[in-house]
């Protein structure tokens, strides 16, 4: 009887924080975007029944740039990462590579390494079983790909090994 009206509102409620976001409000679009992108990434709670709803969204990883966007707009380097840590402790089961593109082409290099250093420090403290916090191991990697370091990844893969494997270490001349 009620086939797919979630899905409907969800689609219609991003199409709502999208005009806010090509509007340039972007203090709006990134407090809207946390709520529904936070709800729906999260796997605490089962508020759909299973139904992975972030499939079924095929323009999913869009908002996730606009929302880095907004972060990026808004936010400073130490409260950007604040935010970023909080999406990546919540999101263990998807794998977006537009947040960490959007953080990387949208910050200011000396902002860029303030934000890397912060994502270093807290790296350092992630669990093994903590599935979540590895994507700040990823930005890393991603980052030294970017930058064009062989060295630097190559670095980050053995220093995080139990965490990203061996098959890693060959991941430097992969697209980013």
């Amino acid at each position: 009887r009620y086939k797919q009206e979630g899905l409907k509102l969800i689609r219609a409620y991003f199409r709502m924080i999208e005009d806010e976001f090509k509007k340039q409000s972007y203090a709006i679009a990134r407090s809207c975007y946390k709520k529904l992108i936070f709800l729906l990434i999260q796997t605490e709670y089962d508020y759909f029944n299973y139904e992975d709803v972030v499939s079924k969204l095929s323009n999913f990883e869009k908002h996730i740039k606009n929302y880095f966007t907004c972060l990026v707009k808004t936010c400073s380097t130490e409260e950007l990462f604040q935010e970023y840590y909080r999406y990546c402790k919540i999101n263990e089961v998807y794998d977006f590579l537009s947040a960490h593109q959007t953080i990387i082409t949208l910050l200011p290099e000396d902002h860029l390494d303030t934000f890397a250093t912060l994502v270093s420090k807290a790296a350092e403290n992630i669990k093994e079983e903590e599935y979540g916090p590895h994507t700040l191991i990823y930005f890393l990697l991603d980052l030294a790909k970017h930058r064009n370091n062989r060295e630097e990844y190559a670095a980050i893969c053995k220093r995080y090994e139990k965490i990203v494997g061996d098959d890693q270490q060959e991941g430097f001349d992969e697209d980013v």
